[in-house]
């Protein structure tokens, strides 16, 4: 696995989150005292994302520390986060905690009944 491949993939997860939970790239980066273009290196794969960073990020945004490296490097070899980032963006822009919480509910739900059959 090349260290660019995982940088790609844990920047994913970063875009993925961030949008989930409908941050701005300048929103994020005002909240853990790094630039924005910083924030678009690290969803990019351009930089790699430090412990003490990805810490914040965590603390920040209320993810634990493993959902960032848990499975990255099957995920970073096989590239199957473009649809899951994808729907996190859309996800992102609903205004409303209320269909946020509501949809998520209904992925989660959907996912369980997949997995059971």
């Amino acid at each position: 696995m090349k260290d660019q491949e995982l940088n790609l993939a844990i920047g994913r997860r970063l875009r993925s989150v961030r949008a989930a939970r409908g941050f701005t790239q300048s929103e994020l980066a005002a909240h853990i005292g790094v630039a924005f273009q910083q924030i678009q290196k690290y969803e990019n794969g351009t930089n790699r994302l430090s412990v003490a960073v990805m810490l914040r990020l965590c603390g920040f945004m209320k993810v634990d520390a493993g959902w960032f490296v848990n499975g990255i490097e099957t995920e970073a070899g096989a590239g199957i986060d473009d649809e899951a980032t994808y729907l996190a963006e859309e996800i992102g822009r609903i205004s409303d905690p209320k269909v946020r919480c509501n949809l998520k509910m209904l992925v989660h739900s959907l996912a369980a009944t997949d997995m059971a059959n």
